[in-house]
């Protein structure tokens, strides 16, 4: 046993390496325990960086906080030359307690990557891994109580934050997205191109209820889904200083799914995701409408399946994650956060890994990341808006009406539009 601990030591201390990096003038030594390392992460927090330039043997080179440098055998090495130093001037922001929430998936993987970060330059940052950070949030706010500085956000919480004045300066910043997509049983569906339509969907949907089973898993009576069919026939942005719902759009939009529900490919019995799902993965239907979150679920469970774009016309969301300032953080900190975990080595573990979508970057080792490049090239940021949780809220209700005919097409949009547009 001693043996092994021994062992263990030395090996750690043989993975790490020391790299000498001039900050300001100031040299010091940073420890580094990764193959792989970006130039961000070799100084503290900051405001604005200047320079950074690169002394080897064979010379200096200018380049930027995104470079990447590699450990070989123990020495550091920017392309084919060996780093003697790294200078760097920099506006560096005040060491102070910072304390980040986070949220949804990946979590624990930017809880360590960011805790690692603060160790090497001893830095007082705090990060909480909450699953409903809404909830603490709200209740702080409302007691007076000093906020994190920085918080995760969704489309349906941020505006509940602008509203109650939560935020410092009632903005974003984009970090990943997930998007929809159409799982597709490969066994009864035989279908593989990025470029199909509404029309093929359709005429494959018959084919597969007149063979008993249930063709199309969506729910299209859901603000997330029923603005797929909005934004496909026009409407974009969805939102803007109204949501309007009384045009064409909206109405072609609800004709569509009158014909689907006339048509017996949705009913309302059906529009459960977690029942959907398991009869997706029981092989009783042949189209799923779900979320990219759900792939690796799907694709554990599942060998035939096949993962392709929304038909045209419908457009997909990029569903955003975020992050936002609250009114006790600072601003400048938010943006260096942001940028950090943008850094390429970065998105390319998150993105690969929980199957997350940057705005520059897609993995390459994702499963059918065809899919994903050709979405992200059509889709649409969700809108953090409270108009749209208005809608999300409330439009069920108003189409199931509208299905059944209890009310008339022009009569629900309107009352629907007042809903959603009344502050």
């Amino acid at each position: 046993m001693k043996k092994g601990i021994v062992f263990l030591v030395l090996f750690i201390s043989l993975m790490a390496f020391a790299i000498q990096v001039n900050i300001n003038g100031s040299y010091q030594e940073i420890n580094i325990d990764k193959a792989e390392f970006v130039a961000i992460e070799l100084l503290p927090p900051f405001q604005d960086i200047p320079s950074i330039k690169v002394i080897s043997d064979s010379g200096t080179f200018d380049v930027d906080e995104y470079t990447i440098f590699k450990n070989i055998n123990g020495e550091i090495f920017y392309k084919n030359y060996k780093v003697k130093c790294i200078e760097i001037s920099a506006k560096l922001l005040e060491k102070k307690d910072r304390e980040i929430w986070i949220s949804w998936e990946g979590t624990d993987y930017i809880k360590n990557y960011l805790e690692t970060y603060a160790k090497l330059f001893d830095l007082p940052i705090k990060v909480l891994e909450l699953p409903k950070i809404s909830t603490k949030l709200v209740t702080l706010s409302k007691a007076g109580a000093r906020l994190p500085d920085v918080v995760m956000v969704s489309a349906f919480d941020f505006p509940t934050y602008k509203e109650l004045g939560i935020l410092k300066d009632n903005t974003y910043l984009p970090f990943y997205y997930d998007t929809q997509v159409v799982y597709v049983n490969s066994n009864l569906v035989k279908l593989n191109k990025l470029a199909w339509t509404i029309d093929e969907l359709e005429k494959i949907s018959k084919n597969l209820i007149e063979k008993g089973l249930k063709p199309v898993a969506i729910n299209p009576i859901s603000a997330y889904w029923f603005s797929t069919f909005l934004m496909g026939n026009g409407k974009i942005p969805l939102v803007n200083e109204k949501l309007i719902l009384t045009d064409n759009s909206t109405w072609k939009s609800i004709e569509l799914i009158k014909k689907w529900y006339e048509n017996k490919f949705f009913d309302f019995s059906f529009l459960n995701r977690d029942a959907q799902v398991a009869a997706f993965l029981k092989g009783e239907v042949g189209f799923l409408f779900q979320g990219s979150f759900l792939m690796p679920k799907i694709l554990g469970k599942l060998d035939n399946v096949s993962v392709l774009p929304l038909p045209s016309l419908m457009i997909p969301f990029k569903d955003y994650k975020g992050f936002a300032t609250t009114k006790d953080g600072n601003i400048k900190f938010t943006k260096w956060l942001v940028s950090f975990l943008k850094n390429p080595l970065f998105e390319e573990y998150f993105s690969k890994n929980y199957i997350k979508f940057f705005d520059n970057h897609i993995s390459d080792e994702i499963p059918f990341k065809d899919t994903f490049v050709y979405t992200s090239k059509i889709a649409q940021p969700i809108p953090f808006d409270g108009k749209y949780v208005k809608l999300h809220k409330n439009i069920k209700d108003t189409l199931i009406l509208i299905l059944n005919g209890s009310i008339s097409v022009e009569e629900g949009t309107k009352k629907l539009e007042e809903i959603v547009n009344n502050e």
